[in-house]
């Protein structure tokens, strides 16, 4: 068993677990999916009804949200992204952009990839996916 600050002693598996549980109860979100598979999850993909998800109308319809998590020592790496036909936007927490923080905002569009601090310093999965969440109507808004 891995035993991590952010994870709390969570395997990637079990973690996974309670991040899927939370996805299926956001309104707006189904068909929540292990990728690639059940017995091997790495990610999870659930598909966005997007009106519903923000509550008000939106130029696209249809979009999928991908999470992913994984355990590691110091400080865990985490991804929540959302993906529609004209822009590929999300938090990630990783090492690919250390001069930008602990997190990272990506946003692709129109053959674009622009990087910018995050601002998100929680470390626990179920705390990084609901400030993600939360943030997600925002910047969509600034994407249309």
């Amino acid at each position: 068993m891995i035993f991590l600050a952010g994870g709390r002693g969570f395997t990637q598996r079990e973690g996974l677990c309670r991040l899927k549980e939370r996805i299926e109860k956001e309104p707006g979100l189904s068909s929540v999916q292990y990728r690639p598979s059940r017995l091997r999850p790495r990610s999870i993909v659930a598909e966005v009804a997007v009106e519903m998800f923000l509550g008000r109308e939106f130029p696209r319809q249809q979009a999928k949200l991908e999470v992913m998590w994984r355990p590691r020592a110091g400080s865990d790496i985490q991804r929540v992204q959302w993906i529609d036909d004209t822009v590929s936007l999300g938090w990630r927490k990783d090492d690919d952009h250390e001069d930008l923080g602990t997190t990272h905002f990506q946003v692709e569009s129109h053959g674009e990839v622009v990087h910018e601090p995050g601002s998100l310093e929680a470390e626990a999965p179920l705390s990084f996916l609901e400030t993600c969440l939360r943030r997600l109507p925002t910047e969509l808004d600034n994407v249309r």
